[in-house]
């Protein structure tokens, strides 16, 4: 901790980060609402991807109210003026933050997954998509194994403990490149090019591709905001003033988060979207002169094969 006050003051970083990832959030809810709203009315007809993107949400939510409970211990500021029993309040929460933020981003890009899985009954792409959901499993479950054992004892990682063993810095670094970081670059540009086959062949309605290029463009968008994470990760140190340089970390991990189980929601808009262009006469921009392939659409709670 600085013995020196900071040259800018007792300021805080937190409200404008807070403020984005609550604008965030209500449009994530938003989204993730009417897809639930179109699974259940008029028939009740949920299935495995919905309830993963469900345990996202909820998953979210509660990091966001950890975050705001940070906020109130002091997140933001500089350590300097905290109180040391505000500042260990404030860095467990985090720490809850940082367990439940790895789950949110995980359960949305396996409901991604699966609700890929059903635009295409080819043994090859099962495979695939199925390699993709392992590894993202194995992914979160190695992430939060490290998250535990990088201290020890563990309550080193929020307060002051004497004679604790903790990770390195480079160490806790390689932890973020491989777990938290890598492994996802991979899997959101992995899923956000999937689809590209089936657009180019797909002879379905203009509205349903467009979804499926929604999901691909916040996918990009997702892995891009987790590029800038490793950007910043390189310079990243929880040992000096951590309430405050661990901000700007936290908006970028909340951002991909919440990017994501929008993506995982927006492909199953079209019921609500169909709905409200009729109100003003427009059409669903169905492809009316050309067959359909035989081809899963993309709510196959409701049909599963749709006959040329």
């Amino acid at each position: 901790m600085n013995t020196q006050a900071p040259p800018d003051g007792n300021t805080t970083t937190a409200p404008q980060m807070v403020n984005i990832c609550a604008i965030l959030l209500c449009v994530a809810l938003i989204v993730f609402s009417l897809r639930i709203y179109t699974h259940v009315r008029p028939v009740f007809k949920l299935v495995g991807e919905d309830y993963i993107v469900s345990l996202a949400t909820v998953s979210e939510i509660t990091v966001f109210s950890l975050m705001i409970a940070s906020t109130y211990h002091g997140l933001g500021r500089h350590e300097f003026y905290v109180k040391p029993e505000e500042l260990e309040q404030a860095m467990h929460y985090l720490y809850g933050v940082m367990v439940l933020g790895l789950w949110a981003a995980t359960l949305a890009r396996v409901s991604v997954a699966y609700m890929l899985l059903g635009l295409n009954n080819s043994l090859a792409w099962r495979i695939t998509l199925w390699a993709g959901i392992t590894i993202q499993i194995a992914n979160v479950v190695g992430a939060n194994i490290c998250l535990f054992l990088q201290c020890s004892p563990l309550r080193a990682m929020w307060a002051v403990v004497p004679d604790a063993k903790c990770w390195s810095s480079v160490q806790a670094q390689t932890y973020g490149y491989v777990f938290a970081v890598g492994t996802s670059i991979v899997c959101d540009l992995f899923f956000a090019f999937m689809p590209i086959p089936l657009l180019m062949t797909l002879n379905r309605p203009f509205l349903e591709r467009m979804l499926l290029a929604l999901l691909m463009a916040l996918g990009l968008c997702a892995a891009a905001v987790a590029a800038l994470k490793i950007y910043h990760m390189s310079s990243f140190d929880l040992t000096n003033d951590a309430l405050r340089t661990v901000v700007e970390m936290a908006l970028l991990s909340r951002v991909e988060e919440l990017v994501l189980i929008t993506a995982a929601c927006a492909p199953f808009l079209k019921s609500p979207t169909e709905t409200f262009l009729r109100r003003f006469n427009i059409s669903g921009f169905k492809n009316g002169m050309r067959s359909l392939g035989t081809i899963v659409p993309l709510d196959r709670s409701s049909s599963h094969t749709t006959a040329s």
